[in-house]
């Protein structure tokens, strides 16, 4: 009876001195990100955006007749517009899940049970960085995958072989993966600042709606210092843009692929010299601040509800 009765306080003891293992807490948040319905709705909406531009691709004449003319610009104009569409499709995707998944745990207080079980603060927050940039490399992953694919396929159908890709110039491989480079950072960059608008407000709204508004805001601020520019004569604040981070981002597929022009799709720095090295500086800066933020404020602040 005595010696029966032994192990059940050990085993007792054993889980009650057990603490939350880091996967373990990566995994959650995994599962956090997997079961929100709006993490799924923005999949597809990221999918439809997707296919759009690639069917616009398969039905341009022009892309047609420059493959046919110059496969080298053809597949420099591919890939640019892919990249753009990842960035802008995985950006959204990672500044909603990240916002909300860190706000998420203040707002339903499931912070203070997380806590309780034993799991740290930076822990948390370390798992959560964990968890988003998983989900970012399988984002990067499979778009690469399709896109790679479409382009096989359109290739042959227009051309009948694959030859004019394959015999490329080394150049034009080492632009593509410098175009996944770009991919890798902006991706970095929306998981930081979702996570520290979260941090911040600790909300959802406030959230999802800081983390959403900083590009559209950081862009249209380019054309708001051109103005002031013009309206005061003054240089100054033209000069001002080279500083945002928005106009950094745009700016560095254009600053690292230097043998051949890439366009930008939205605001870029409003004066001339930015190059890679002022754009890595800018990107670095910014996120520097935004994870010192999101550590500090996670660490210090207390949790009262």
């Amino acid at each position: 009876m005595t010696a029966a009765a032994h192990p059940m306080p050990r085993a007792t003891a054993a889980l009650a001195g057990a603490r939350p293992s880091f996967p373990g807490a990566v995994r959650s948040e995994l599962l956090k990100i997997g079961r929100q319905r709006l993490t799924w709705v923005l999949v597809a909406g990221f999918a439809v955006v997707t296919a759009i531009a690639l069917a616009s691709v398969l039905f341009s004449d022009a892309a047609r007749q420059q493959l046919a003319a110059n496969p080298a610009a053809f597949t420099f104009t591919y890939i640019t517009a892919v990249q753009q569409v990842f960035t802008t499709g995985s950006g959204v995707l990672l500044l909603v899940a990240g916002s909300r998944l860190v706000a998420m745990e203040y707002g339903s207080g499931t912070i203070r049970i997380v806590l309780a079980r034993g799991t740290g603060r930076l822990t948390l927050l370390a798992a959560q960085y964990t968890a988003l940039a998983i989900v970012g490399v399988l984002l990067l992953a499979g778009f690469a995958l399709v896109a790679a694919g479409f382009l096989y396929a359109v290739v042959i159908a227009w051309h009948g072989s694959f030859a004019p890709i394959a015999s490329l110039p080394a150049v034009v491989w080492a632009d593509a993966w410098r175009c996944v480079l770009v991919a890798g950072v902006s991706m970095a960059v929306c998981i930081l600042l979702g996570t520290t608008a979260a941090a911040v407000g600790r909300s959802v709204a406030f959230g999802v709606g800081a983390a959403l508004a900083f590009f559209p805001a950081d862009n249209f601020g380019t054309f708001v210092m051109i103005f002031l520019s013009r309206l005061t004569h003054q240089e100054l604040w033209q000069d001002l843009t080279q500083w945002f981070l928005g106009p950094a981002l745009n700016r560095l597929p254009a600053a690292l692929q230097t043998d051949h022009p890439v366009p930008a799709v939205f605001a870029t720095p409003a004066v001339r010299g930015v190059d890679a090295t002022h754009c890595w500086l800018v990107i670095a800066a910014y996120s520097l601040v935004l994870l010192t933020v999101a550590v500090v404020l996670t660490w210090r602040r207390d949790v009262l509800h």
